[in-house]
Order: structure tokens, then sequence, then C-alpha cells
């Protein structure tokens, strides 16, 4: 366990490094100063900002109400009080929906779909009510299913679209396969060889057909 840093000073990178441990106790050897990894949910930031681009667009108001963009979320009953929560309430995260985790089982190789997470999360009692903060991660797997309904295209090409290929941020992706192993050659590395068989074991295990969003971000 531990962390990996770069300098940039004016825009240029000036120096590069690694503390800790690939594994917990210190062990796993060290941190590669080039390993790749998730970067959790700072990908909410980037979904906000490319819904904001929608805004920008006049393709979505942030006034709009759940029940107008994603109307099966009433007809489904899958989010409570829906015709009240609007776009800016997800954005906030204060539209006052629980959240689908904790998960059982709670692992990576057992797939939800977002339906799936959402009847999860409509069984559960509502923690605030709707324009207080309560960060959970439902209201960002909404507004992913929400772009994803207004342009008709999927949230990863969208990312590289959108925000990658402007920022020149060639080594970004937003997973789409379940178990997705970081690319790159750095993984390889982290790796030992029982963890590689474990890997393609794992990844063996979970190949399924059905589409599910994954709600985190490599660094490739």
């Amino acid at each position: 366990m531990g962390v990996i840093g770069e300098v940039y000073y004016d825009g240029k990178r000036i120096g590069k490094g690694s503390a800790g441990s690939r594994l917990l106790d210190g062990k796993g050897g060290r941190i590669p100063p080039d390993a790749r990894y998730r970067i959790g949910s700072q990908t909410k930031q980037m979904t906000a900002t490319i819904v904001l681009q929608l805004v920008k667009e006049g393709k979505l108001r942030l006034d709009d109400k759940l029940s107008e963009v994603l109307p099966q979320m009433a007809e489904q009953d899958l989010v409570e009080r829906v015709s009240e929560i609007t776009v800016r309430h997800l954005i906030k995260s204060t539209s006052g929906i629980p959240d689908h985790l904790p998960l059982d089982p709670f692992d990576f190789t057992t797939r939800y779909t977002p339906t799936q997470l959402l009847e999860i999360s409509r069984k559960r009692q509502r923690p605030v009510e709707i324009g207080t903060f309560n960060y959970f991660n439902a209201n960002y797997l909404l507004l992913g299913m929400i772009f994803e309904k207004v342009t008709g295209r999927g949230l990863a090409a969208e990312f590289d679209r959108r925000l990658f290929g402007p920022l020149k941020r060639t080594d970004g992706y937003l997973p789409t396969k379940p178990r997705q192993g970081i690319k790159g050659p750095a993984r390889a590395r982290l790796l030992g060889r029982g963890d590689r068989r474990g890997a393609r074991r794992r990844s063996a295990q979970c190949r399924h057909p059905a589409r599910s969003r994954r709600c985190d971000l490599h660094r490739a």
C-alpha cells in the first residue's frame, strides 16, 4: 500500500516517484513509479463535466426532472419521488437517493447492471431529504444513464471524445468490460506469477454478455 506521485513545474514534469509496497504489510515489492491504477470516484467529476457540456449545448437542462429524462425510473419504480429530483440534484449529490453500496456479495467477479443496482437502492431507506447533501454513488450512476440516453452514445467513447482527446490525455480510459485488467506493461510488473494466474482465472469466470456500467476509471 502506498502512493505514486509526479511533480510538475510550469507545465513540465520535473520528477516522479513512488513510496510503499504493492500489498499490505510491506509485501509484494515496491510500487513502480509508472504503475497504472484506477482513479475511482474522480470519474464523477468527469461525468459532471460532460453532463454540463450537454447543458451548454442545449440538449439538457439542470432543472429537468429525472422522471422526464429517464421515464423508466417511474415506470419501473426504481427511484422514490422521481418527479421531484432534478439533474441539478444528481450533480450536487442532493437527491437523497439511497446508495446501492455495500453490495452482497461484493467482489470483482459479480456483475450488476444499472437497473439491478437501482433495484437494490430502492429497497433501502432514504437517508436525507431532497436538497440535502449526501455523497452516494447512485447519483452518478443515473447521470451516466442520462448522458447515454440523451446522446445515444456510450459513456466511454464520449469520455475519449469530449475529455481525453481535447486534453491530450491519451493514457486514460473508462473500462467497459467486467474485470477488465489495467492496460499497459506496468501491470505485469505489479503482478507476481501467482497473481497473474489468479487474475486470468478471475477474468475467465466473469465473462458474460450482459451489459453493465463500471463506475471507475483506469489510468493506463
